[in-house]
């Protein structure tokens, strides 16, 4: 990567840990993480005005991202900019819009609750908090969504398009969602949450004296054939080769793996067979978040954060092993979309 790219700062919603770094270290180690829906935030995360006026969702993100900004030490302002993945956006608002309609006609649409059906209504939110006028961008995808706002940040500092930018994912707990995926083949979503990471270029963070928990060395996204939802015939990856070369690397170095598995038995098999083609002859460690903390965006930005963890640690969670070398974090959703970012 042609500009250095670091992770100096992480923020963490979610019912094992509400915090920044630190905090997400506590989550990592706990032998049993909570997967129950987040009671409620801190008063001085979100108040009472922010309360009333922003849905569940918008509040998550909004704490997370003041969480990143001070775990960073960074000023909120106009040089922050934000790219936000979400696998759902406001789904709850959005019902609750539909509903209005269809039980009371014109009469019942909320003018409060239409904004939040739109897409990016956590991104617009979570800016404003942040007074944060550079770039903002919102990506929705199913799986990788955390991942995929993580690897467009970290493209977008190396080649110098920004500076510094907030990125992560963000979802909530929606009844109806939970219900339905099972009749697609997927484990219901557990869980809710927020993570966002503060990336930077190494310059940026080196001139005002940053912390740098980690270095992401490459980054790729890339499309595999595979049927709408379904999953691919074939076993080659392209990201992780394209992200491998960014680095510098080769397959062999890679000692660690932080994976989307989640219970969907089709996908997670999918996955290992891309994962043991792409990476042979080595076996390196692997661990997945999304099948001990929750199956949604805001845990899929968390895989990022865990392998900064990693990387101070020299350890995977729940594995009682030692990761050694730089790591890979690595997304797979049905339907072919594929992300890789290797740490170190």
């Amino acid at each position: 990567m042609s500009i250095p790219v670091v992770i100096t700062g992480v923020g963490v919603v979610h019912a094992s840990a509400i915090g920044g770094a630190d905090a997400l270290a506590g989550a990592l180690s706990a032998t049993a993480p909570d997967l129950r829906p987040i009671d409620a935030l801190p008063e001085d995360l979100i108040d009472e005005t922010e309360l009333r006026r922003l849905s569940r969702v918008c509040q998550l993100a909004v704490a997370a991202g003041r969480l990143a900004v001070a775990d960073a030490g960074v000023e909120p302002g106009a040089a922050l900019g934000l790219i936000v993945g979400t696998e759902f956006g406001d789904f709850s608002s959005t019902r609750a819009f539909a509903d209005g309609f269809l039980k009371a006609g014109p009469a019942g649409l909320s003018a409060l609750q239409f904004p939040n059906t739109v897409m990016n209504t956590m991104a617009a939110a979570t800016t404003i908090a942040l007074t944060a006028r550079s770039s903002s961008l919102t990506l929705n995808a199913r799986v990788v969504a955390g991942e995929l706002a993580l690897a467009r940040a970290a493209a977008a500092i190396a080649a110098g398009r920004a500076r510094t930018l907030i990125a992560g994912g963000v979802d909530q707990v929606e009844p109806l969602v939970a219900e339905a995926l099972p009749a697609l083949g997927e484990p219901a979503v557990e869980g809710e949450g927020a993570t966002f990471l503060v990336l930077e270029s190494g310059d940026s963070a080196r001139a005002r004296g940053a912390r740098v928990l980690a270095r992401i060395a490459g980054t790729a996204s890339r499309a595999l054939a595979a049927r709408p939802h379904g999953v691919g015939r074939h076993d080659g990856s392209r990201a992780i080769p394209a992200a491998l070369q960014a680095a510098g690397l080769d397959a062999g170095a890679i000692g660690w793996v932080y994976d989307s598995a989640s219970g969907d038995a089709v996908r997670d098999a999918w996955q290992a067979r891309l994962l043991a083609r792409a990476l042979a002859p080595a076996e390196p460690l692997r661990a997945s978040l999304r099948s001990r903390l929750g199956a949604h965006a805001g845990v899929s930005a968390m895989g990022l954060a865990a392998a900064a963890w990693t990387t101070g640690s020299g350890h995977l969670p729940w594995r009682g092993a030692a990761a050694r070398g730089p790591g890979l974090v690595y997304g797979l959703a049905r339907g072919g979309t594929e992300v890789a970012l290797v740490v170190r």
